[in-house]
């Protein structure tokens, strides 16, 4: 089943996105604020989809035909050194983000099967390293029990992170367990599908879409909050343990690892 990651990345257009720089060209293409997201991506989102234990999936990433140069070809580069031809980055003018990557997919990738997986990700967060892998099982199930006349369904993963970048420099990482949070949220439908994952209510979806929730297991996505985000950054939950965390790298998110000198845990909560 083709497995797909939709990404916007610093797109001026209609989306779901708060911030004030979403909705102010001068304040989304500031070189100082694109330079904190290049980091973010690099570090974060792309170098989550390096670690995933299953390479075949693709990545459709939107930002904006108004964004520098530089930055510009920075973003493409970025993309190919981690997935090559996987990787398909778009420059458009403002309009819905749900259609411009929708009139890409359908028009441009060829289906391989006649369900397609399209899965969140924002450019500043992760998904865990076996999320792909998990993922195709999830929606092969999922697909198998559709009923007469259904044409899709959601996939979410309630289990993740917080990673929390403080003013001093440190960074908390913080146990957060949200059904049908955009992170990783996942449709799973017919390959001809105009539906998109972006342009809907994330927290009406338990009662107005039909959802698969998944509790427990590995970490599955994780959120990061700074001084860029584009919406609403709620952060709660307990500091992840020091007997956690080595496991946690090991095994859902490597990308930890960089941050690990940093990482503000459960036993340094008064520090």
């Amino acid at each position: 089943m083709q497995s797909l990651f939709l990404m916007r990345y610093s797109f001026f257009g209609r989306s779901d996105w708060r911030s004030d720089a979403s909705r102010t060209a001068d304040l989304l293409f500031d070189s100082a604020r694109l330079e904190k997201r290049a980091v973010l991506l690099e570090q974060i989102a792309l170098r989550s989809l390096s670690d995933q234990t299953d390479g075949d999936f693709g990545l459709i990433v939107l930002s904006s035909e108004g964004m520098p140069a530089p930055f510009r070809t920075r973003l493409a580069a970025l993309c190919k050194d981690t997935l090559g031809d996987r990787a398909h980055v778009l420059f458009e003018a403002p309009e819905r983000a749900a259609y411009c990557i929708d009139q890409f997919r359908r028009r441009s990738l060829t289906a391989t099967g006649p369900h397609v997986i399209q899965s969140i990700l924002d450019d500043d967060d992760a998904v865990g390293a076996g999320f792909v892998e998990t993922i195709k099982r999830e929606a092969a199930a999922a697909v198998s029990l559709f009923h007469a006349g259904q044409t899709y369904t959601f996939i979410s993963h309630a289990k993740g992170v917080n990673l929390v970048f403080r003013p001093d420099g440190g960074i908390e990482l913080r146990r957060r367990n949200m059904p049908a949070a955009a992170q990783g949220l996942t449709l799973v439908s017919k390959s001809g599908t105009t539906r998109s994952p972006f342009n809907i209510a994330h927290k009406k979806i338990l009662e107005r879409r039909p959802v698969r929730v998944i509790h427990g297991g590995p970490v599955m996505y994780l959120r990061s909050v700074h001084d860029t985000n584009d919406s609403r950054a709620m952060v709660g939950g307990k500091l992840v343990s020091e007997a956690d965390i080595d496991r946690i790298i090991a095994q859902d998110l490597p990308l930890l690892g960089q941050f690990r000198d940093r990482l503000v845990l459960e036993k340094d909560a008064t520090d």
